[in-house]
């Protein structure tokens, strides 16, 4: 009986094994390759290819391969049905999202972003500052001296508290084992993404149950439900009794009820809410960290710009003062923040030169599809476009030399912290540009009607910590030494191992 079973076994997998290198196999088109599978950076790849060939595809030979797209075909694949292509495919593929349920459809968290935390951004603006005021002298000390610090882990546990705060609320945001919980479970799922791509993507799911970082994660979401499940059962039985059609910004489980209101009812249950709870510390945590270290780091690196965000930080208080919430706490308004376009262009600059990934717009084809050029993709061929090139090329209308000169903007192979505010000073150009804006040439965020949806979110917290660290420290490079980036084929992350430096200011 046993011989028979393991007989049935290895006939569904040989079966299985056949059919993956065939669709593999069809999904292959006669385009050009432009780098080797050997490479570990594909940023020359993409500079080249894209200057090769503008206006036809080529492929870049990672795992798997990506078909990099001309920009001409960007809004169409943009807004093409999710059933034709699909980004989450991509997503759920790339995190192994059957183990780590990163890129399953879970548009109940969707719709709470997109309305809920959006709308209610001003309310929680002096949550966040809050929150800073309470972790930062923690994670950065008071000292007076200069004192050494990792900056992405530093950032890690700050943007975690931070998130946690208007996410899971006080007092579950401080507690070390839901920091410890959502920091691991990030980490975690990250490291999933780059040890699956060490192998061929036609063998990749039969070994993936069997990889160490998959059952890693696992755990962590398994630690990470039993944490919040004691807050979710809570909310879950005061929204059953009460149906509450209004609750308080900032208060204890504030996030989850509004969740609730687009689930339906037999999918309102603790595990599906706690699992959200953690796909969401996911997405929260992973690249707003990352996006703050960069920016930390270009800051060490670049001392100049310190103390003119200071004083452009230090004006819109001094013209606008400081809000006071209910208990006391000073917070600058929204309106202060969209004021400070020095500290939102150095930050979309650092963007440019550090993005997380180095394409965009990625979406897989879930059956063949033909642009309106005639171009066919056949089902499975993984998608792109070559955001580098783009933020490196004088092609690309921002970084050209007509509106470069109208600015008084270096070229892109320049970091100019200041670039996008003196755009923003071009006429025609007042409202674009900024941090939140997405754009063909601004694709941090994504674009069209698929962009990130808590980029708005994201973005005031990066500013919030930034504001309080340019005020309340300085801050340089340890030993003056600038740290690498780690480049994974097209991931993009800061070094974990980059040391800053920092002392606490008398203000």
């Amino acid at each position: 009986m046993l011989t028979q079973l393991w007989l049935t076994v290895g006939l569904v997998a040989v079966a299985w094994f056949i059919r993956a290198i065939r669709n593999h196999a069809s999904a292959k088109l006669d385009f050009p390759v432009v780098g080797s599978p050997a490479d570990r950076d594909f940023s020359k790849s993409l500079v080249d290819g894209y200057a090769k060939y503008p206006d036809t595809p080529f492929y870049i030979p990672t795992s798997p391969a990506r078909l990099i797209l001309p920009m001409k075909l960007f809004n169409e694949a943009m807004h093409a049905p999710t059933t034709h292509l699909s980004f989450l495919r991509n997503v759920y593929d790339l995190f192994l999202g059957l183990y780590t349920h990163i890129g399953r459809q879970h548009e109940d968290l969707i719709l709470t972003i997109r309305s809920d935390l959006t709308k209610n951004l001003p309310a929680m603006l002096p949550l966040l500052q809050d929150e800073i005021d309470h972790g930062l002298p923690k994670e950065f000390g008071t000292s007076g001296q200069w004192t050494p610090l990792p900056a992405y882990m530093k950032m890690l546990r700050l943007v975690a508290l931070v998130s946690g705060r208007i996410f899971v609320g006080l007092p579950l945001c401080r507690e070390e084992t839901w920091i410890h919980a959502s920091i691991s479970y990030t980490t975690d799922v990250a490291a999933v993404m780059h040890a699956s791509q060490k192998w061929n993507s036609v063998v990749r799911p039969l070994v993936a149950p069997f990889l160490p970082e998959v059952r890693k994660a696992q755990a962590d979401l398994k630690h990470a439900r039993k944490c919040v499940a004691p807050l979710v059962d809570e909310v879950m039985q005061k929204y059953d009794a009460e149906k509450p059609a209004k609750v308080k910004v900032g208060g204890r489980g504030t996030f989850i009820s509004w969740m609730l209101k687009y689930q339906p009812d037999d999918q309102r249950t603790a595990e599906r809410v706690g699992i959200n709870q953690m796909v969401l510390s996911f997405v929260s945590i992973h690249t707003t960290s990352m996006t703050i270290t960069f920016a930390l780091l270009d800051l060490a690196s670049r001392p100049e710009y310190i103390e003119p965000l200071r004083a452009e930080i230090e004006q819109v208080i001094k013209e606008d003062g400081m809000l006071t919430d209910e208990n006391g706490q000073a917070h600058l308004s929204k309106s202060s923040f969209q004021k400070l376009v020095k500290l939102d262009s150095f930050i979309k600059e650092s963007q440019r030169f550090n993005p997380l990934n180095l394409i965009g717009g990625f979406r897989t084809t879930l059956q063949d599809f033909t642009f309106s050029t005639g171009l066919t993709l056949p089902k499975s061929t993984v998608i792109a476009f070559p955001m580098w090139a783009i933020y490196q090329s004088t092609a690309t209308e921002a970084f050209g030399p007509e509106v470069s000169a109208a600015a008084g903007n270096p070229g892109p192979d320049v970091f100019d912290g200041f670039r996008f505010a003196k755009l923003r000073a071009v006429p025609g150009y007042e409202a674009k540009h900024q941090l939140a804006t997405t754009s063909e040439d601004s694709l941090n965020f994504g674009h069209g009607p698929h962009s990130c949806p808590g980029r708005f979110f994201a973005v005031y917290e990066i500013k919030s910590l930034l504001v309080n660290i340019i005020r309340h420290y300085d801050i340089r490079l340890k030993d003056g030494k600038q740290p690498s980036h780690m480049v994974n084929q097209v991931a993009n992350v800061p070094d974990p191992r980059a040391l800053i430096e920092v002392r606490r200011r008398n203000v």
